[in-house]
């Protein structure tokens, strides 16, 4: 099997004691997200607008701001990460749909991320582009979430939430030691964002109406005696956002052939947030002689990485004997 090839399985059903198991935890995930909206909508409510939050940090110096949104993104505090976007942005998706897409931390989940997130180093390096636009890229030390799970209860919000007030002040004591002691484990990696200036205020330009760019490919070789065609030849979608995939395939052959058309999603890495919605392809199917049509619905999850501006979906036809 190719190490891209995206593989959905069917499942066999689940015993009734896995099953409620898995409704309760749909269950509690809705009432996160009804809860995440409840404090945006109050949030809104009381403040009017984001600019009102906690005060801002100095949003004329565009190191200090990307500083502050990478802090904020990386806490999973995405109610704080908004208002550094670009007013841009924010006409494509408002505040509420953001923070649900993302998944924000809130309560004391939240309180041990920003904790954590006070010890990231940034090295921030600017690059006008013009007057009003420039390019940072931030070279980045954080502590390593995977390596630190075990002591904030591996990140399971609603145990965090639950705990008494002497257990938090414990948890967030063992992480101060730890930075003390020089002992977080730390991931290095690198940042690049484009800011652009608005009234004399430089905010983070993600560029969401462009949408994310899909590029739709065909891989004939292993079948020649298929003309295929693929409708759209490019989607551009807003993460979150369902699009439709039409597959036309004429067999030039006078006999039945058997393929299996597999999805290939590059790159790599975001391919678990590419969602086969419904697909009338998965399996193989059967050519007769002549034209058929075939068609696809993804979805692109909400909570995709914002660097991702591009990915790829290959349709990579092989014939089964």
């Amino acid at each position: 099997m190719d190490r891209h090839e995206k593989v959905v399985e069917k499942k066999s059903p689940c015993k009734i004691g896995a099953a409620r198991a898995n409704k309760t935890m749909r269950r509690a995930k809705r009432l996160e997200l009804a809860f995440c909206a409840s404090v945006v909508g109050i949030w809104l409510l009381v403040t009017g607008n984001v600019s009102c939050a906690e005060p801002a940090p100095n949003l004329q110096d565009p190191a200090v701001v990307v500083q502050a949104y990478l802090r904020a993104t990386y806490a999973r505090d995405y109610i704080d990460a908004y208002r550094y976007l670009s007013s841009e942005d924010q006409r494509v998706k408002d505040l509420n749909r953001y923070v649900q897409q993302r998944g924000t931390y809130y309560g004391f989940a939240l309180e041990a991320a920003k904790k954590l997130a006070e010890f990231i180093e940034i090295k921030p390096t600017t690059r006008a582009e013009s007057q009003n636009r420039v390019q940072v890229i931030a070279h980045l030390k954080v502590p390593d979430l995977g390596k630190i799970s075990p002591l904030v209860l591996n990140w399971n919000t609603y145990q965090l939430n639950a705990l008494p007030i002497a257990e938090r002040k414990k948890i967030v004591e063992n992480i101060e030691k730890k930075s003390r002691e020089k002992s977080l484990d730390m991931n290095e990696g690198e940042e690049r964002l484009e800011l652009i200036r608005e009234n004399h205020e430089w905010r983070i330009f993600l560029n969401w109406a462009a949408g994310i760019k899909i590029p739709l490919r065909l891989a004939l070789s292993a079948v020649p005696e298929l003309d295929v065609s693929v409708s759209p030849r490019e989607a551009a979608i807003q993460p979150g956002d369902m699009f439709e995939v039409f597959l036309r395939i004429k067999n030039r052959s006078n006999r039945s052939l058997v393929a299996r058309i597999a999805h290939l999603i590059e790159p790599q890495a975001v391919a678990d947030y590419f969602d086969f919605v419904e697909c009338g392809f998965l399996s193989p199917v059967t050519l007769p002689p002549g034209e058929q049509e075939y068609s696809g619905r993804y979805l692109v999850r909400g909570s995709i990485p914002e660097s991702v501006r591009e990915l790829s979906l290959t349709y990579d036809f092989k014939p089964l004997q």
